[in-house]
């Protein structure tokens, strides 16, 4: 009995499809886009949660950043150049401290191999700045101190750089341009993806702070950051980095900071502040979108109740309950939200690498995003279908049928 009900109403659905299918895939439309929303949502929080924890862990709980520049002209994109190698010294002299890393960033730097050219972030650092990032080689290797020491003309590339000036030839042995100064490649670093700061984490070349101060920037005083690490608890380090660096600096007491300071804390908690209003922003606009796709499949159900009274006046003169054309039409309306929500997810993970291209933001697939995908069809299907069902089940027979 039950298959047989089951089958008359597969049927009936088909049917359905078939005679309103304008109105069925305007539904599914509806539906489909809103499901992509939140699945995007998912996958992207899933993403920058992912994203964070690797930024903490590459950083290590143990690490500190000090930028040249005051927070507010940070903020503004004003970069100020106020950290010199007196200022790295004093900081490596502060107890617990290890492991100082000079840093000189020089942006929209033109890079040239052959007929190929790019603009990309020249970094000038001491050499143990790829340990001190845990960034691995996919090629080659490290320069050392005695090409610090020497001036040397070699470098690093990201995996952004090689792409653009190589495609996937090994560069290593080559010379490139970096502006009028040829450069010898010793190495490529591993691909991280993701953006940091505005740039992209592998447009990036890495060159000794010497050769970059001397022959590449002219800047031969000024340092773009420090890294260092501590053995100290990070607070209490930062405070003692405050106080040298405002004494160097000649700041007086109740003046604003020349430089800004950043522990990885700081940096994991802001990636989750991001997450988190992401989130709130997005996930309110795709519930508005699915409320608003539930009004209109509420008035399309109506819609077609209308035009199908004497089919239901029929099916309730043969025996039909109002209980079982409650079911019936509430069915319908699950179903077809829940095709939606299918077709959205497909969507979602058939354009998640075009996402990724675009945001430069790992999107991670699991079973949040089917969970989630399921939930909100199943509850859009039931609550814009529930009270058109009611409409439906208390239409009289012999008033369907005249009508």
């Amino acid at each position: 009995m039950r298959t047989s009900r089951a089958k008359e109403f597969f049927v009936e659905f088909l049917k359905i499809l078939y005679y309103y299918k304008g109105r069925v895939l305007f539904s599914f439309s509806g539906v489909a886009l809103g499901i992509l929303s939140i699945c995007v949502i998912i996958t992207t929080i899933e993403g920058a949660n992912r994203k964070a924890k690797e930024i903490f862990e590459s950083l290590g709980p143990d690490s500190i950043m000090v930028f040249s520049g005051a927070e507010r002209q940070r903020q503004a994109r004003i970069r100020v150049n106020t950290l010199t190698h007196d200022d790295a010294e004093s900081i490596s002299k502060i107890s617990g401290v290890h492991d100082v890393v000079k840093i000189l960033a020089v942006r929209g730097f033109p890079v040239k191999y052959k007929e190929r050219k790019w603009q990309t972030v020249v970094v000038g650092c001491t050499p143990n700045y790829f340990h001190s990032f845990s960034w691995n080689f996919e090629l080659g290797g490290p320069f050392g101190d005695s090409q610090l020491d020497r001036q040397e003309s070699v470098c690093v590339l990201g995996a952004k750089v090689r792409k653009e000036l190589f495609s996937n030839d090994d560069p290593t042995g080559k010379w490139i341009l970096v502006g009028r100064l040829p450069v010898k490649v010793l190495g490529v670093l591993e691909e991280k993806g993701g953006s940091f700061g505005g740039s992209h984490v592998d447009d990036r070349i890495i060159m000794p702070l010497s050769t970059v101060m001397n022959r590449v920037s002219g800047e031969k005083k000024y340092l773009s950051m420090l890294r260092l690490k501590t053995t100290r608890d990070p607070e209490e380090t930062v405070e003692d980095i405050r106080r040298v660096l405002r004494r160097n600096h000649g700041i007086l007491e109740g003046a604003e900071d020349d430089f800004t300071i950043r522990s990885s804390k700081d940096i994991f908690n802001f990636v989750s502040v991001i997450s988190g209003s992401l989130l709130l922003f997005l996930g309110t606009a795709s519930i508005v979108a699915l409320i608003v796709s539930g009004f209109v499949l509420s008035n399309l159900f109506y819609l077609t109740i209308y035009e199908r009274r004497k089919d239901i006046g029929i099916r309730r003169a043969y025996g039909a309950s109002r209980r079982g054309i409650l079911i019936s039409f509430l069915l319908e309306s699950v179903v077809i939200t829940l095709i939606g929500g299918i077709v959205g997810v497909i969507l979602s993970y058939a354009l998640g690498s075009t996402f990724e291209r675009l945001f430069d933001m790992p999107m991670i697939f699991n079973y949040k995003v089917i969970l989630f995908a399921v939930l909100f069809s199943f509850f859009t299907g039931l609550l814009s279908g529930l009270k058109p069902a009611m409409r439906a089940s208390s239409i009289e027979p012999i008033e369907a049928i005249r009508g």
